[in-house]
């Protein structure tokens, strides 16, 4: 597609970031409305913790499991369209959550939503950093904080959509959602970078450095604590005397302090370093989740914003991280980072949650706390690449 002369480079990607932090909203905002709803429909389907963990698995699984092989198809030719029908996919799927009248329909959803995010993100995150911007960490954290703020505006317009009109009317949030996928996808054709340039690019197919996969543990590890979290956020607000309003508003906290530190670490990182960054907030994550989970029932709200903060901060830095390990392979390590490592901590959901039925959910969850602090030692063994002056 040509692009405009009064289009310059340095204004293209910043454009492009934009349509895709939108693109990114609606997604993983429609795509949040099940943790929401989970203890509601613990109630109507009777469901087990250990069950609701298992749901959870299956739509991540299903995203991650597709993501490495989407990545690498991505990489190799140039699908802009699948940027456009994941969110199609996802939408149409959740906005069915309240009719599902069975563990059967609800998992066929949860399938569904899982496919549109998984062609979504590897798509997206290779456009963020295509044409090789100066500031590729403010860019990647720009476009992940669409999702995180998506997730985070999620509980509020569901649960009070339920409350207002029930859980059988929401289909008719497929309106909204289309309107805004058609509001980010017209315009992006006119920022695509030209084919010819990311078919080259797109050619490159270098051995993968030992470094990413000492990157990658570190990423999985964190991103257990962050799945488990935010997954069984509403359960533990309630768990503790808490409302579904209460469970609804912690996860929009969480979710909302980790899209606006996400932006600052992005920021960070290409300043100081990817490492850096990864370090602090790794190292912050434990003592603000257990303070949530120890702390006064009256802080509750300001405790998961810390802790949502400094567990989702290190996300977007990873990625760009992954990137440079890699440049020339960014589909496939997307879904690496994203879809894999993401996918392994959605399957730790079923352990947890079984675990959690026997024990306890807030002591297992104290246990899950201490996952980021490991991860932060494990990443002081990592020596990341030089990255080119901006």
């Amino acid at each position: 597609m040509i692009v405009s002369m009064s289009t310059t480079g340095s204004r293209r990607p910043w454009v492009r970031t934009g349509l895709l932090f939108v693109g990114h909203g609606v997604n993983d905002g429609f795509g949040g409305f099940f943790a929401p709803l989970l203890p509601l429909l613990i109630q109507r389907l009777d469901l087990s913790l250990a069950l609701a963990g298992l749901l959870g698995t299956i739509r991540i699984l299903t995203n991650s499991l597709l993501q490495p092989t989407l990545g690498h198809f991505i990489d190799r030719t140039a699908r802009p369209s699948l940027i456009v029908l994941g969110p199609v996919l996802t939408i149409a799927a959740m906005s069915f959550i309240g009719r599902a009248g069975s563990v059967t329909s609800l998992v066929l959803l949860l399938l569904v939503a899982g496919v549109g995010t998984a062609l979504f993100h590897p798509s997206a995150t290779s456009l963020v950093t295509s044409g090789k911007p100066s500031r590729p960490g403010l860019m990647m954290a720009f476009f992940s904080s669409g999702g995180t703020a998506g997730a985070a505006l999620a509980p509020i317009v569901i649960v009070a959509f339920a409350d207002a009109y029930s859980l059988e009317r929401t289909p008719w949030l497929i309106v909204p959602g289309l309107a805004i996928v058609a509001a980010f996808a017209l315009p992006l054709r006119r920022y695509l970078e030209p084919r010819a340039e990311r078919g080259a690019r797109a050619a490159a197919s270098a051995p993968l450095p030992p470094r990413l996969y000492l990157l990658w543990t570190v990423v999985l590890i964190s991103t257990i604590s962050a799945v488990a979290f935010s997954s069984f956020l509403a359960v533990l607000v309630t768990e503790r005397g808490g409302s579904a309003w209460a469970g609804g508003a912690a996860i929009s906290a969480f979710l909302v302090a980790g899209a606006l530190v996400e932006f600052l670490a992005g920021n960070l990182s290409d300043r100081h370093g990817r490492k850096a960054v990864m370090l602090g907030a790794l190292a912050l994550a434990t003592p603000c989740l257990l303070a949530f989970l120890l702390g006064p029932s009256s802080l509750l709200l300001p405790f998961a914003a810390l802790a949502g903060a400094f567990s989702l901060a290190s996300s977007p830095v990873g990625i760009v991280a992954a990137h440079e390990c890699a440049p020339g392979r960014t589909g496939f390590v997307s879904g690496l980072i994203m879809g894999l490592a993401w996918g392994v901590a959605g399957v730790a959901l079923t352990p947890i949650g079984w675990l959690a039925d026997r024990y306890g959910l807030i002591p297992v969850m104290t246990c899950v706390a201490f996952l980021p602090l490991l991860a932060g030692i494990l990443l002081l063994f990592y020596r990341e690449p030089a990255r080119e002056a901006a």
